[in-house]
């Protein structure tokens, strides 16, 4: 029988004890039919993002350029389906430019041996140069009326549904996700035993491209089209969300699906849980969202060394 560890049950935890204290102080409010639809709707894009990336920190990695990729790929993707008149191409070519991204974070990580995050902050700051450079020629684009469908909440949540399917499965029961997770544990190891690490690291890169550039369609079925703002501070969102689920920064088995789910829920929760009670002003929600931060990173540093003195102890025992 498998052993359940307190960080598999911090998360349920986390996001129970927040849910719980913002229906009482909204007196009901966070529990209405509208508040939870809301509160599904607007983790969406955060699930949807943070699913790419839990393929990469899995292996000891972090992609902090997807909330630039989504910018992008939202609206390059946006802009071919405008100039050719095809409105459904916004879709495949949002895809695609998010894929082109990541598989380039990925060479460039796995040949060139470029810390990941070191090369996320590059392409973050420019990258979302690129965009505004882009955004202030073209400008907003909306979407056609052909593609409308994308923007009711139906569509949406379906999508959604599907996607989270098939990540789960990919990322619990393939070897995509076995190998990452391995990876995380121990790289060398893992080179050790025939894992093909490089071509694994491009790989895990690629899928956070591609799940960027999903992202950026349900980004813009959201708000109807593209916006100056798209894809802002997403990545840090995405990273609160992945490792306020109890995802450890150096990946291994604590990557697990069901974190991301929940620590993306929990972070909503915060965001929505203080617009109930009147405290929605951004200064607060950010100043809220970075002392957690900070919370998540003193438990994840305690954890390590948790981790390690154990390790040392179980070798020494040998």
């Amino acid at each position: 029988m498998k052993r359940i560890k307190v960080s598999d049950i911090v998360p349920f935890a986390a996001f129970i004890v927040l849910f719980v204290f913002f229906t009482i102080v909204s007196k009901g409010k966070m529990v209405s039919a509208y508040s939870l639809k809301m509160l599904l709707e607007q983790s969406i894009l955060t699930i949807i993002t943070a699913c790419g990336v839990l393929f990469v920190v899995a292996q000891g990695s972090i992609d902090l350029s997807v909330g630039v990729n989504v910018a992008l790929s939202g609206v390059v993707g946006m802009h071919i389906a405008t100039v050719t008149g095809q409105g459904w191409l916004m879709i495949p070519c949002s895809m695609v430019i998010g894929l082109i991204v990541g598989l380039f974070n990925g060479v460039i990580v796995s040949k060139c041996h470029v810390p990941s995050f070191t090369l996320s902050i590059a392409m973050l700051i420019g990258v979302r140069g690129v965009v505004n450079y882009i955004q202030t020629i073209i400008g907003i684009e909306y979407i056609p009326e052909s593609m409308l469908f994308v923007t009711t909440s139906t569509f949406r949540i379906i999508a959604f549904i599907v996607i989270a399917l098939i990540v789960l499965f990919v990322f619990e029961f393939t070897r995509v996700g076995r190998y990452s997770q391995a990876i995380g544990e121990n790289e060398t190891t893992a080179r050790f035993v025939g894992i093909p690490v490089d071509k694994m690291k491009i790989l895990v890169f690629a899928i956070a491209g591609l799940m960027a550039g999903i992202g950026a369609v349900f980004s813009m079925a959201t708000v109807g089209g593209t916006t100056m703002t798209m894809g802002a501070f997403l990545e840090m969102k995405v990273a609160m969300a992945i490792f306020f689920g109890g995802v450890l920064v150096t990946g291994g088995s604590s990557a697990r699906f069901y974190k991301v789910i929940l620590g993306s829920l929990s972070i909503t929760v915060i965001v929505y849980g203080l617009s109930l009670i009147g405290m929605s002003d951004s200064q607060i929600s950010e100043s809220v969202e970075g002392g957690l931060l900070l919370i998540i990173l003193f438990i994840t540093i305690l954890t390590n060394r948790h981790r390690a003195s154990r390790k040392k102890a179980a070798e020494a025992e040998e």
